[in-house]
C-alpha cells in the first residue's frame, strides 16, 4: 500500500515499504546477517473506541483509526529502527496494548540508557521471525509505536538486539 486516504485527505505510505539492514559479519560463519525490517500499520493508527468508526483496517483485516501522532512519527522509524540494529540497541520484553508479547525498544543508544528517567517515551514494539534467506535472513517487524509512561526500574532484562538478531536466526525460532 503506498497510499491511503482518510477523510478526503491522501496519506502517503511509501515510508513504511519493507527494506533491509546487513550486520557485516554477524550471520553463521562469519557471513552478513540481512535483516529485514516490516513497519506494520499499527505504527500510524490506533484501536478504535466503543461506538468510535473505524476509518482503515489493518493487515489483519482490523478495524483501526488513523493517528496524526503515530503517523507523524512513523516517518522517522527507517532511521530509528537502522539505529536499533547497527548500533545494538538495548530492548526488553513487554506486551503491547492489546497484551501481545513483543519487544520494546527507545531511540536512546547503549551508553545513554541508564541516564534515561521516568516518564512519558516513545515505545517502539518489534518482534522477529527467521527468514527464507532469499532476501534476509531475519524479519524484524514492527508492530506498533506510541508514547507510554515507563517505569525503568521495573524492566527486569534488557536484551541487546544483536544477540536476539542472532539468537532468531541461529537457532530458527521467533522471538519472543
Amino acid at each position: 500500500m503506498e497510499e491511503i486516504e482518510i477523510e478526503g485527505v491522501l496519506r502517503d505510505l511509501k515510508h513504511l515499504e519493507s527494506f533491509i539492514v546487513i550486520l557485516v559479519g554477524k550471520g553463521k560463519e562469519g557471513a552478513d546477517l540481512r535483516v529485514a525490517i516490516h513497519l506494520g500499520l499499527h505504527t500510524i493508527s490506533r484501536s478504535c473506541q466503543p461506538g468510535e468508526a473505524s476509518n482503515l483496517n489493518d493487515e489483519n483485516g482490523q478495524p483501526r483509526v488513523f493517528c496524526e501522532d503515530r503517523y507523524a512519527f512513523s516517518f522517522g522509524l527507517k532511521d530509528i529502527v537502522t539505529r536499533m540494529v547497527q548500533q545494538k540497541y538495548f530492548c526488553w520484553e513487554s506486551s503491547d496494548r492489546n497484551r501481545a508479547m513483543n519487544y520494546a525498544v527507545l531511540d536512546a543508544a547503549p551508553g545513554r540508557v541508564r541516564q534515561l528517567e521516568d516518564g512519558e517515551h516513545q515505545v517502539i514494539y518489534f518482534y522477529l521471525y527467521p527468514a527464507d534467506g532469499q532476501r534476509a535472513d531475519v524479519n524484524l517487524y514492527v508492530t506498533s509505536c506510541y508514547m507510554r509512561y515507563l517505569r525503568f526500574g521495573s524492566i527486569k532484562r534488557r536484551f541487546d538486539t544483536h544477540m536476539l538478531l542472532r539468537k532468531c536466526h541461529f537457532e530458527n525460532k521467533r522471538l519472543p
